[in-house]
């Protein structure tokens, strides 16, 4: 019996590394304010990886796909339950994290006979005043706020590789999403790889993947203020790369 707690914190070790080891290989999600409000970048294999979930607000996921689209579905879910039964504007990324996705997977990390979430989310919302709000929420249920340049790493060793030039894009929020671009980019592409291999892993990303970019913006016409930029948009952008 005076066993049963130590054997509980013996799984939930195992269990973070055996979630982290299936994390390690996710393709990294960026959210980046902006001029124009939200900038995020991300590239994928096939599974998408950035998704809109309301009319000021996306997601960036890393996991498993099933699990990312199990909770992409109860958080448009709750949304569209929030916004219809009080306003659009009682639709925020704390309220549909702290009171929908967070305990759910506390609860599936604890729980050691069932399968935890395979996941790391990102959410960004446009909030008042169109301030960045950013949040990552971990397969533990841990969530975190933030305003300012975020990378959502598969692993502690990625986020470090990105740090100097996160830390460098954080400053410069005034500055438009164009001017920005390449910088992004390359702290994308930092997480994924070394310095000295940078260059060829973002060209090979650009031949091989599809890359993801989204603009979150009041500016935008419409109660959905989530543009996905097009092929010609992106391919604009990543020229100094896509060239041979």
């Amino acid at each position: 019996m005076f066993e049963e707690p130590y054997r509980w914190v013996e799984a939930v070790s195992n269990r973070r590394e055996y979630l982290d080891e299936q994390l390690k290989a996710g393709s990294p999600v960026l959210a980046l304010p902006c001029r124009e409000g939200i900038f995020l970048l991300s590239a994928s294999s096939g599974t998408q990886k950035v998704y809109e979930i309301y009319d000021r607000i996306a997601m960036g996921a890393i996991g498993h796909p099933a699990d990312v689209e199990r909770l992409r579905n109860v958080i448009l879910d709750m949304a569209h339950v929030e916004g219809f039964n009080r306003s659009p504007s009682d639709v925020t990324a704390r309220r549909l994290i702290q009171f929908g996705l967070a305990p759910m997977v506390k609860t599936a990390f604890e729980e050691i006979a069932h399968a935890p979430f395979i996941i790391r989310l990102l959410i960004a919302e446009l909030g008042p005043a169109d301030a960045p709000v950013l949040y990552t929420l971990n397969y533990d249920g841990v969530f975190k706020e933030e305003h300012r340049a975020l990378l959502l790493a598969p692993n502690e060793e990625a986020a470090e590789r990105s740090a100097a030039i996160m830390k460098t894009l954080s400053k410069k929020a005034d500055r438009p999403m164009a001017e920005l671009f390449e910088e992004a980019f390359k702290a994308w592409g930092l997480a994924e790889c070394e310095a000295n291999k940078l260059e060829a892993h973002l060209k090979e990303t650009l031949k091989e993947r599809r890359i993801e970019a989204v603009l979150l913006s009041s500016a935008i016409p419409g109660p959905s203020k989530y543009h996905e930029l097009s092929k010609d948009e992106i391919a604009d952008l990543t020229q100094s790369w896509s060239a041979d």
